[in-house]
């Protein structure tokens, strides 16, 4: 009878210990899977206008896309433009501004015409829902009223973030020979700035020059106003705002007295560990005392 009996408090008692082993590995967290951060849309231009014979872009940048694809399409059309990088018209004045690794995703329209006029939907599918912006298009088709030089809207990047903007010039009766850049005032060139990069583009049908100033990943000292002037003396401006959000934000799971979530998990698993191996050590201690009393 005493053999029974002990069997018995012994067999609670592991059962009891195995409860309390499962209800701290729960509490402790190591059960819980991690949320994916949701995608989510950038500040970008949401109405862009040029005029016919343009290069035509249209902004598009999201944070967080992970595996998900970036799909353009037309407002009216139910059928896309773009997937991902591929275009999936036949319509090769349409591709994709996108280098690898960065969460710019630009519609562009080579020689953009009237009819191209209208709006587009960047879109990024979700489990969920789809994710919409729209961004209107609007198509300059009188060359008189158009501006001889037109350049990128202003813009705001975060820091580390590349920044792209695009000087479109047009000549009266010849394509202007060249575009200079100027950032607050000093003359832009490759060869001075090793972190910019310019690129051109020539339409002698359309006598447009088109210069692109590409910077791969910006800094704050990239921060002010910037001026393209044509061959022809003719000049536009835009500015461009860097971010300093590792400066202007709490990490998010920081904690006032500078403890992270990392580190708080870290100690809670570690104390959850210390009281598992004491509570089983002390049932095992208590099962052996009951064997050699029965």
């Amino acid at each position: 009878m005493k053999s029974k009996v002990m069997e018995f408090i012994i067999g609670a008692l592991l059962l009891l210990n195995a409860a309390f082993v499962v209800s701290e590995f729960a509490a402790s967290g190591f059960n819980v899977r991690p949320e994916t951060p949701a995608p989510n849309f950038l500040p970008s231009p949401l109405n862009v206008t040029f005029r016919r014979g343009e290069l035509a872009v249209l902004r598009c940048s999201v944070y967080n896309l992970g595996t998900k694809t970036v799909v353009w399409r037309r407002q009216e059309h139910s059928f896309p433009l773009t997937s991902g990088t591929m275009t999936v018209v036949a319509d090769d004045r349409i591709q994709i501004g996108h280098v690898d690794f960065k969460n710019q995703w630009d519609l562009m329209i080579k020689n953009v015409q009237p009819e191209d006029e209208g709006v587009y939907e960047c879109q990024v599918a979700s489990t969920n829902k789809n994710m919409r912006k729209m961004v209107s298009l609007t198509v300059i088709d009188s060359r008189a009223e158009a501006p001889e030089i037109s350049i990128s809207e202003e813009q705001y990047v975060e820091r580390g973030e590349p920044v792209t903007l695009h000087c479109n010039a047009t000549g009266q009766h010849y394509t202007p020979d060249e575009i200079d850049w100027f950032r607050n005032g000093e003359k832009v060139t490759s060869e001075k700035h090793s972190g910019i990069k310019l690129f051109k583009q020539l339409s002698i049908a359309q006598k447009t020059f088109t210069s692109i100033l590409s910077i791969d990943k910006a800094t704050m000292e990239d921060n002010g106003v910037y001026v393209c002037r044509s061959s022809n003396m003719r000049i536009a401006n835009t500015k461009v705002h860097v971010l300093n959000a590792e400066t202007s934000n709490k990490k998010r799971g920081t904690y006032h007295d500078g403890y992270s979530d990392e580190h708080m998990s870290s100690g809670y698993m570690k104390s959850s560990a210390s009281n598992i191996y004491e509570v089983t050590f002390a049932n095992i201690f208590l099962c052996i005392l009951l064997v050699f009393k029965y």
